[in-house]
């Protein structure tokens, strides 16, 4: 029999949060077929909880999180060409994943949350861009995730971010506008 522990759980815990959304049919359609196990198994490497939550300012968060969504290993997933993928569907379903650890607080600490919640991304997707789009008309939203630029990804996030502080919200309540 093995030992089950503390550090299991949250092993687990997190893996389950991974496994939760990239076997969404909307997400697990942006990816390679056939592979989404070993997806899993990359995010779950790569997405360690002392990594996520060392941040300590939004600048330390958005050198991280582009450090992520820039690995080499994402292309083994690419339904196309990583450079059509890597901002639009890796860097959404990097950001989902983390909403929905650090949103969850099954693994983070209230404190955690409460910083945490203004660095993280809004998930991009039409749905998101039209209700951003009903708060702000001029709000330069992004309609496509394939072929999207670093710099446009980017732009976007600190639009969202600029578009929040106006409202005195962190950037990813943006996202709830939809639902």
């Amino acid at each position: 029999m093995t030992s089950f522990n503390a550090e299991e759980h949250r092993k687990a815990l997190l893996r389950r949060r991974i496994k939760f959304v990239a076997e969404k049919g909307s997400m697990a359609r942006l990816f390679r077929a056939g592979t989404n196990q070993d997806l899993q198994m990359q995010l779950f490497q790569v997405l360690q909880l002392a990594d996520i939550t060392a941040s300590q300012k939004i600048e330390e968060y958005d050198d991280w999180l582009v450090r992520t969504v820039e690995i080499p290993e994402w292309e083994q997933f690419c339904r196309g060409k990583i450079e059509s993928d890597r901002w639009g569907y890796f860097a959404k379903l990097i950001n989902i994943i983390i909403y929905e650890i650090l949103s969850n607080r099954e693994l983070v600490s209230e404190i955690d949350w409460l910083r945490m919640r203004h660095f993280i991304h809004v998930p991009i997707d039409s749905n998101v861009t039209f209700n951003i789009g009903k708060i702000d008309p001029n709000f330069a939203g992004i309609w496509m995730l394939q072929g999207m630029t670093k710099q446009r990804y980017l732009q976007f996030q600190s639009d969202a971010r600029i578009l929040a502080a106006k409202h005195g919200i962190p950037a990813i309540w943006l996202e709830d506008a939809w639902a």
